[in-house]
This record gives structure tokens, C-alpha cells and sequence, in this order.
């Protein structure tokens, strides 16, 4: 018989009730509270419940500021009705607790997944994100709303390729008082200049905010960076980030300019509303979608097609695979994998040959088709053979959390399809694993 949910046993820091909401389980902790997972019965739905934690906090100025968080987003509730805002549903205080309730969405996680070099999305797909913030933006900035922390950790991405802007902590909202948090508050490497000089802000701060995510989406390095806090400060407000194709030079112009307008010093030359940067970024966008279908893509897919491992894949899932993935050349001798080293990736050879070594000794090769990398499956963990190029080879590499935005079918048919190889080629070697 299923036990409900009040009956299931709980850590010992996870209370039985918030509120009116029976708690499931914890499912983060922050600077400023602990968020929980909960099912509201009413509405059939799933909630997210983040406590602050201002009573226990011992410094009194940061307990004051958390209260004035709390104030500030409970003052939203019902107020942001976007597809790409996170919904505030409820909030309260039950004997000291102060807590808000959100939507819970399973499986997302926020953007600062994506700011490595060597994990970024793919071009097209930021700009269609960015998009979305824009114009979500620009509803918030229409109801007096600025959000004042816009930074990758504060929008998240779901599981099918939405957008939430979560996090309206220290907004400022123009019928409230609450909102006023003195001092400079944000997140440092993406305030604007304005923002820094703890000047008057406007909608244009956060758009200058949104702009710097993209710079760092893009590049997997932040506008400004600096080995103190004064330092970062003096370069937001005076100097003037490296360009974006000083990182990379397979970006459009046109996509540059967009970012660069968005980060200018002085608000008044920045793009006006969050509706004019969505505007800027559809015209980019079209054209990067022409470039994305175009030869080489094509050219690619149809490779794949022809190899054993994407058989029974559709076209549709073979496309987000590419997606979710970079080709590669290595050139003869070339390491591909290092024993010891922890990599998310998985890789798919698609011309050419590798040799597999572990502890020096070669164990094996693979070809045409074949795959490895299957400790990817295993967060954190270590490689436990080395894979090095015999010749000139080709390889998609695929990125295992990018593969988590694809279809619950294409990532289903993935898995699917590379435990079945990893078994057949360890039931006819006994290789190690890789």
C-alpha cells in the first residue's frame, strides 16, 4: 500500500510542514534560505517552497536584508503572469518561517550550466533564450517590476528548452517601498555601470544585465573578470569588455553589435526595451537558422545516417543529437580521453580508429560507429582508459548535460542504443571501461 506523503520518513533537517504545504524532500540551499519540494492537492501541481533563513541567520544586517527579500517577492505574488517568469504562488509566515511558493519544474537547472567554453550551447539556441528573456523583460519592466539580478543562475532552462527568470528577491517594484534595499545589490559581474555607482535605475539596467549573460553564453567567459572586488567595479564602470571575437570568430556581426549596444556604458545608447532586443535578436536569429541548415550541416547529418549506431534513430532525433554535440578532428597520436580524467562527454567515432590503453597497455580498438565515454553516466566520475587517435579521425563528441534539453525520446533512444553497444563490445572483449 502507498504511504502518503506525511507518512514518508524525512532527514532530520527537513521539517514535516510548511505552512499548509506537507514537505516531500529538500532540493536546494542557498545564501538566503532552503527551498523544498512539495504537492499543493488543491491544484494538482508540484511546488517549490524556499524558507528563508532569517531568524538563524546571527548577522542581524544580513538577516534585515533577507527579510526585505522576502517581503519583496511575496508582494509578487500573482502579480507576474509570463510564460517565462517563474510564477510566485503563495507566501507566508508560520512561527518565524518566512517562505514563498513557486512552480517546480523536474529535471531544469539554470544557465550557468552553459557558461564553459566547453559546454556552451549552440549559437542559435542562446539567441533563442536571450529572446525569451527579453521579452519577459520587457512584461516585468510594463508592470514596474526590475529585477536588478539577472545573471545565468537566475534564469532557468527546462527540461524541453523554456525559459524561467526566477529570483525576484531584490527587484524593485514601483508601488513598493519594501523593494528598497539599500547599497549596492546584484550579483557583481553583471550589474551595469549604474547599478555599481548605485545610481537611479531603469529598465535599461537589467537589459545591460541580460546583455552580459549573453557575452558570457556565447564566450564561456564572464565581460569582466578581476582578483578583487574593487578591481571588477572600477572595469564595469570604465573599461570595455574584450570583444566577443577575440574568443571566437564563427559568430555573426550582426550578433556581436546586439550584445555590445545591450553592454554600453551609458544607458541612453543602449537598446531601449526588452521588446527592441528581441526585435534585434529575431533578425540574427533567422539568419543563423540559414546558416545551421546549410551544407556542412547536411552534410554531417547524412554521415551520421550511415553509421550503425544512429539505425534507429529518426531524422528528427538525429538532428538533436548534432544539437547537443561538437565534431572534432584528431590528428594521429592524438589523446582523445586521458586515464584519470573526469569529462561528461560521450563520444561516437565517426571515421577513423583509436586505440584504447589502460595502464600503459593497449587493451583494444575501436572504429566506424563505435562509442565510449560511458563514465559520463556517473557524475564526477573518472575516466579508466585512455583513448588516443590511430590516424586521422573524426568524432561527436556529445555533451551529456546538453543532451538533457533534447526530447525524452531522443535522450531515451541514446541511452538505449549506447548501453546495448558498450555490453556487446565488453561481452566480446572484456575491455575496460572508458
Amino acid at each position: 500500500m502507498a504511504r502518503t506523503a506525511s507518512e514518508i520518513e524525512r532527514p532530520a533537517d527537513v521539517p514535516d510542514k510548511i505552512g499548509k504545504y506537507v514537505i516531500i524532500n529538500k532540493i536546494g540551499k542557498g545564501s538566503t534560505g532552503t527551498v523544498y519540494l512539495s504537492h499543493d492537492p488543491y491544484y494538482r501541481r508540484d511546488v517549490a517552497i524556499k524558507v528563508y533563513n532569517i531568524e538563524e541567520d546571527p548577522n542581524a544586517e544580513r538577516a534585515k536584508v533577507s527579510r526585505k527579500m522576502f517581503f519583496n517577492e511575496a508582494h509578487m505574488v500573482g502579480m507576474l503572469q509570463h510564460p517565462n517568469i517563474m510564477p510566485i504562488y503563495d507566501a507566508g509566515e508560520e512561527d518565524g518561517s518566512y517562505y514563498v511558493v513557486t512552480e517546480h519544474i523536474q529535471g531544469a537547472r539554470t544557465l550557468a550550466a552553459y557558461c564553459r567554453p566547453d559546454n556552451l550551447l549552440r549559437v542559435d539556441d542562446v539567441v533563442e533564450i536571450i529572446y525569451k528573456c527579453a521579452k519577459a523583460l520587457h512584461y516585468a519592466h510594463g508592470r514596474g517590476v526590475i529585477h536588478r539580478d539577472i545573471k545565468p543562475s537566475n534564469v532557468m532552462l527546462t527540461i524541453d528548452n523554456d525559459v524561467r527568470i526566477i529570483d525576484f528577491g531584490i527587484a524593485i517594484v514601483s508601488d513598493s517601498e519594501v523593494s528598497r534595499i539599500e547599497g549596492i545589490a546584484g550579483s557583481p559581474s553583471y550589474m551595469s555601470p549604474e547599478q555599481v555607482q548605485s545610481e537611479e535605475l531603469t529598465p535599461r539596467s537589467d537589459l545591460y544585465s541580460l546583455g552580459a549573460v549573453m557575452y558570457e553564453l556565447l564566450t564561456g567567459f564572464r565581460p569582466f573578470r578581476a582578483d578583487n572586488l574593487s578591481k571588477l567595479l572600477h572595469q564595469i564602470v570604465y573599461a570595455t569588455p574584450p570583444p566577443i571575437h577575440t574568443y571566437r570568430n564563427d559568430l555573426p556581426e550582426e550578433l556581436e553589435h546586439v550584445v555590445m549596444t545591450t553592454m554600453q556604458k551609458d544607458p541612453d545608447k543602449r537598446l531601449v526595451t526588452g521588446n527592441a532586443m528581441s526585435a534585434e535578436l529575431t533578425r540574427v536569429y533567422k539568419d543563423l537558422r540559414q546558416k545551421y541548415d546549410s551544407l556542412d550541416n547536411q552534410e554531417h547529418f547524412d554521415l551520421l545516417r550511415t553509421l550503425t549506431f544512429f539505425h534507429e534513430f529518426s531524422h528528427a532525433e538525429i538532428w538533436e543529437v548534432l544539437r547537443a554535440s561538437d565534431w572534432h578532428e584528431y590528428k594521429d597520436g592524438e589523446d582523445i580521453v586521458r586515464e584519470g580524467e573526469v569529462d561528461d562527454r560521450f563520444y561516437i567515432i565517426v571515421a577513423g580508429a583509436v586505440v584504447v590503453q589502460a595502464n600503459g597497455n593497449n587493451i583494444g580498438t575501436l572504429s566506424n560507429g563505435d562509442c565510449f565515454g560511458e563514465t559520463s553516466y556517473v557524475s564526477g566520475a573518472k575516466r579508466q582508459a585512455s583513448i588516443r587517435a590511430e590516424g586521422q579521425v573524426t568524432i561527436l563528441r556529445v555533451s551529456s548535460s546538453l543532451m538533457e534539453q533534447v526530447s525524452s525520446a531522443c535522450q531515451l533512444r541514446f541511452n538505449k542504443v549506447f548501453l546495448r553497444a558498450l555490453i556487446t563490445r565488453l561481452q566480446g572483449s572484456g575491455g575496460a571501461n572508458t
